[in-house]
């Protein structure tokens, strides 16, 4: 479960970190990126992608009508307070809204994929286990077994660039703040490690008990997917938090250092893309058929 400290601008709408403003091309490809994940996690057989199919369409019509206009008054907020000059805890109260964003979606999510859950064999099960431990050796190499200046001027360069889709080329004051934030960031890789897998045990867990505790899987789901923190470590929440106000910090001083030119591109990039957002077509609802009960 990813714990990024990704700055704000980035968080609502992730395919502007590629510099594309594509939004209703991305929205309508969702599902088969979601169904394409978990696939490459737990192969599923035929009745159970198309039950997934099914769960997916449900949820990405719920998730229109009900969601998206709330995502796209808050990118039109937050553009609004970037170009007025945004406080550290102005930035910190729009992570919050995300925050409640990605917990509600949760909610959502974890009675939908409880059918899809019992459903799952033995096999499958194993075959996730193996899956989470290749995902874990590629980020220990990647992000562990690296030395940490090499990980804050990677994590520097993303920042700047997707940066820059919102505001334009930065300027060298504020690249030079970029890197200082990523350089003041404390390592967290070895813990995010152990809590990563302290959440993966917990998941696994819980779908191994699938059918013994049918009622309460749901709920299992909703936690593991809406408040993954309760599986960190007391040490790495406090360093999150800290690392969490730094970058907070930074966004504030961005800010502040932004020039005019930056802050109508901030306007119109904030506005296109929450315009995107609203005129996104809800998919019609789909009649009910059979297939995994959920």
């Amino acid at each position: 479960m990813s714990r990024s400290l990704a700055l704000i601008l980035v968080l609502v709408v992730p395919l502007a970190g590629s510099g594309c403003s594509r939004v209703g091309f991305a929205y309508g490809q969702a599902e088969r990126f979601i169904a394409w994940t978990l696939d490459s996690y737990i192969p599923l057989d035929d009745r159970q992608s198309a039950a997934l199919d099914r769960q997916l369409a449900d949820f990405k019509q719920w998730h229109c009508r009900t969601q998206v206009a709330g995502y796209a008054a808050w990118l039109r907020q937050a553009g609004t307070e970037l170009r007025e000059g945004v406080a550290a805890t102005q930035v910190e109260a729009r992570f919050a809204n995300v925050r409640f964003f990605g917990r509600v979606m949760a909610e959502e999510a974890g009675p939908r994929l409880a059918g899809l859950a019992r459903s799952l064999t033995d096999k499958q099960l194993d075959e996730l286990s193996r899956s989470m431990e290749r995902s874990n050796r590629k980020f220990r190499e990647d992000f562990v077994d690296v030395a940490y200046p090499r990980v804050a001027a990677a994590r520097a360069e993303r920042t700047r660039e997707r940066l820059e889709f919102w505001v334009g080329p930065l300027g060298s004051e504020q690249r030079l703040a970029v890197q200082r934030w990523s350089d003041s960031l404390e390592p967290s890789q070895v813990e995010m490690l152990a809590s990563r897998e302290r959440w993966q045990k917990a998941l696994q867990d819980a779908l191994r008990a699938r059918r013994q505790e049918h009622e309460s899987l749901p709920t299992r789901l909703q936690d593991l997917l809406g408040e993954p923190d309760r599986w960190t470590t007391p040490a790495l929440q406090a360093t999150l938090e800290r690392n969490r106000a730094r970058t907070f910090a930074m966004v504030a001083e961005l800010s502040a250092l932004m020039t005019p030119s930056q802050k109508r591109r901030v306007a119109e990039k904030t506005a296109s893309v929450a315009a995107d957002l609203e005129a996104l077509a809800c998919p019609v609802p789909a009649r009910k058929t059979a297939g995994v009960s959920p």
